[in-house]
């Protein structure tokens, strides 16, 4: 049985998502809003998004580019960079399209974005399959308004090897490549944020040593709390932590470990352990919500959707799970961190 809010802790909530930043560090926007123009649907954001963002205080969300495996196994990096070029002018024309969002892109953008006048829409790419060893694409994605990226997404590539998908249970080795500390150098001279939530233990390694700016993870839960290897251990959470990162609670129930329903339960216990490790400046939220971006991929390949995975049924449910923290006891202070304000403060560290 999941966690029953009271309705006390449900109005401090709502207020609390009314009076400060509120963050989502990753969601697969910009794919689905691809997906969705080439089944011929229009709006998407609005149609799909604009109300649950409204209804949570939604001030920056933060859209990964990812290029799925079939596309890499089609056409390789050619047709990689070819998709997630396609995404990066779907997404844009959809929030020029779009008077309620906006592009964030630097710092000055980003404190528009905290006003919550409109929601800002931050860009990066979830691997970087499609520059194969073509570091100088980086900067033509800078151009572009990317502004992060995790050098691999589960799977391996020119740069890091990556670890196993949400629903396995392997341990992948590989670390780094020469190519890969040469990308994370190149990465934090565009003043580009690295993403931690895809790599394997022994690429987080190298990350140690290669990295001179704060990285972030910006899907991951805690190991201790449920065994996946997506989520990260007490010592990767600390070391994150003391170099200036932040990590965002991923909504997925296979890295949650919420198989049973008691979604809300898991990821209080994940929020609260990872405060623990980390402290309560360092945990955000990161959702990942996956089953709209699911549902419009399964439409164009003319298949029925099959299980659904995400905690949340959208980004309006947010404020219960704020409720679910603060009926556990947690402080106003601690919450209106971990539900928007650490990212924003990492966000502005990094960007340019």
């Amino acid at each position: 049985m999941d966690i029953l809010v009271e309705e006390k802790y449900v109005k401090q909530a709502a207020e609390l998502h009314r009076d400060y930043p509120v963050v989502d560090a990753h969601l697969d926007l910009a794919g689905e809003i691809l997906i969705r123009r080439q089944l011929g649907e229009k709006n998407i954001i609005r149609e799909h998004y604009l109300k649950n963002w409204r209804n949570a205080g939604m001030n920056l969300v933060v859209s990964s580019v990812y290029v799925p495996t079939k596309i890499l196994k089609q056409g390789g990096t050619g047709a990689a960079w070819d998709n997630a070029l396609k995404q990066i002018g779907a997404l844009a024309e959809e929030i020029q399209e779009t008077e309620e969002v906006m592009f964030v892109r630097n710092r000055k953008e980003l404190a528009q974005a905290a006003q919550g006048e409109k929601t800002g829409i931050l860009v990066y790419m979830e691997g970087l399959d499609c520059i194969g060893e073509k570091l100088e694409r980086l900067e033509a994605l800078y151009e572009m308004g990317v502004r992060g990226a995790s050098l691999t997404w589960s799977r391996k590539n020119a740069l890091a090897a990556g670890c196993c998908k949400a629903g396995e249970r392997i341990q992948i080795t590989g670390g780094l490549t020469k190519k890969g500390k040469e990308a994370v150098k190149e990465l934090e001279r565009l003043s580009m944020f690295l993403d931690v939530s895809h790599l394997n233990d022994d690429g987080f390694e190298d990350l140690k040593k290669t990295a001179k700016k704060p990285f972030c993870a910006t899907h991951s839960c805690a190991k201790a709390v449920y065994e996946n290897y997506r989520n990260l251990t007490d010592a990767q959470m600390e070391y994150l932590a003391a170099q200036g990162g932040v990590m965002g609670l991923n909504g997925c129930k296979y890295i949650a470990g919420s198989l049973s329903g008691n979604h809300l339960e898991m990821l209080c216990r994940h929020g609260e352990y990872e405060i623990e490790k980390a402290g309560k400046a360092h945990v955000g939220f990161g959702f990942d919500l996956c089953d709209s971006y699911d549902e419009a991929d399964s439409a164009l390949e003319g298949k029925i959707c099959g299980e659904k995975c995400d905690c949340l049924l959208h980004h309006g449910q947010i404020p219960l799970l704020t409720a679910a923290f603060l009926q556990r006891g947690m402080s106003e202070e601690t919450a209106a961190g971990m539900i928007g304000g650490n990212f924003m403060h990492y966000f502005d560290s990094v960007l340019p």
